[in-house]
């Protein structure tokens, strides 16, 4: 049981994390002034939007997903606070989720280059009480059945430019016009490309993770909305595409970028360990 909730909460993380594109690195370069300039065609203003999210240290993000797998629906919210320079580390918070009909509580995740500390009552329980537990980026890795090593190398560039920069692939990518989002105004972009054309967009580790994850689904084309504010900044973006299981919803929301993001280790005193079966 304990193994099947850890492994729950890190293939889901996972799997939330390659869709929106916050594991991999790059940026793309575009000219170009705001996100709302008229002179930019859409495919150009989404170039340009993946390049300034590509220079970003540290954003937050709001994500909601709804992916069905051969597994079982993947249902989650997560709360992101991301810095990326100079090394990558996160705050995660994680809604009560459902994984293949399993209903895993909500938790909280620090992750850094070395390790994942996980707040959740079962590992509690088990490591003496502790509130925290940490595993290595190994050690998880080995449980989810992915490796977290080389998905955290490859995201010293993390953001949100890895998914605009999928976009651009788009033949038909669209501007609907200005609209607000959150208070902040923005153009909203609409369009549809092939899953392999978007993955041509994508390097190294960044490709590796967003193409085994979408040959698991079986999806074949993405249809997307993307908001862009006027310093060419992906404000908000959602993702639909049919998979073998049915058709997958993700929503995120950009915010806070280039503002302070704190991820600190919890106090030694506070984290446990415990041995995971198979992992």
């Amino acid at each position: 049981m304990l193994r099947r909730f850890t492994a729950s909460a890190a293939v889901g993380t996972g799997l939330v994390l390659a869709l929106t594109g916050c594991l991999g690195g790059g940026e793309e370069k575009a000219a170009g002034g705001g996100g709302g300039d008229a002179k930019l065609t859409a495919s150009q203003a989404l170039g340009q939007a993946a390049e300034k999210a590509g220079q970003v240290d540290t954003f937050a993000a709001q994500i909601d997903m709804n992916t069905p797998t051969p597994q079982g629906a993947v249902q989650m919210k997560m709360a992101l606070q991301a810095k990326l320079r100079p090394e990558v580390a996160m705050n995660m918070k994680v809604d009560s989720m459902k994984m293949a009909s399993q209903q895993v509580p909500g938790y909280e995740m620090v992750m850094n280059e070395k390790a994942a500390y996980m707040k959740m009552p079962a590992l509690s329980q088990a490591n003496g009480g502790k509130p925290w537990t940490r595993f290595s980026l190994d050690q998880l890795g080995a449980t989810a059945g992915m490796n977290m090593q080389e998905l955290i190398g490859q995201a010293r560039q993390q953001s949100p430019a890895e998914q605009t920069k999928m976009l651009t692939a788009s033949k038909d990518a669209k501007n609907l016009g200005t609209e607000n989002v959150g208070g902040v105004e923005t153009t909203h972009y609409k369009g549809t490309l092939p899953v392999s054309e978007a993955l041509g967009k994508l390097e190294g580790e960044a490709r590796a993770a967003a193409e085994k994850a979408f040959q698991q689904l079986g999806a074949q084309t993405i249809n997307f909305d993307v908001w862009v504010d006027k310093d060419g900044l992906p404000r908000k973006h959602v993702s639909v595409f049919d998979t073998n299981s049915g058709r997958s919803t993700t929503t995120a929301l950009y915010s806070d970028y280039g503002k302070p993001v704190q991820v600190t280790e919890p106090p030694a005193a506070e984290v446990g360990t415990v041995k995971l079966p198979n992992s």
